[in-house]
């Protein structure tokens, strides 16, 4: 048997409906996200976490295959470790901001240097959001729909 459903008398009155229009508190459209994380296991949770919320994860395990991804793949954010093997976090922002066609996409350290010094840093460097370690599900995407808004 064929699915049915109930289309309203008046098509015009279903496009003005509330849930036509999306709230501001509705995440954004699934988007295409990089995580950058040298440990395993927290590279797949996080990948985890943005898939259930129906985003793409794309992952990188050290900081040279990060930017390597990036330029290939264009992501709409790049959440990105500090202590790496390799290439640190530092360098990896630095080198996306150097490249022309990424340098404005959205970036945030999620990492476990929280000393103030740390933060202060790395927002001094451009980043748009500093996460610290252990993240909780809630702040981390939170912080993705905030950067992911247009």
């Amino acid at each position: 048997m064929a699915a049915a459903s109930r289309s309203p008398a008046n098509p015009a009155s279903a496009a003005l409906s509330p849930s036509a229009f999306p709230s501001s508190t509705d995440p954004p459209m699934p988007r295409k996200i990089l995580i950058i994380e040298d440990q395993a296991t927290m590279r797949r949770n996080v990948a985890l976490m943005l898939q259930l919320e129906g985003h793409t994860a794309l992952t990188a395990a050290n900081g040279i295959e990060g930017i390597e991804t990036a330029r290939r793949e264009r992501p709409d954010l790049i959440l990105c470790d500090v202590m790496m093997p390799e290439m640190d976090g530092h360098a990896v922002l630095r080198a996306l901001h150097e490249d022309e066609t990424l340098r404005g996409t959205p970036f945030v350290f999620l990492t476990a240097k929280g000393d103030k010094s740390d933060v202060s840093e790395g927002l001094g460097l451009g980043a748009d959001s500093y996460l610290t370690k252990p993240v909780s599900r809630e702040d981390l995407l939170s912080t993705v729909n905030e950067h992911l808004k247009t």
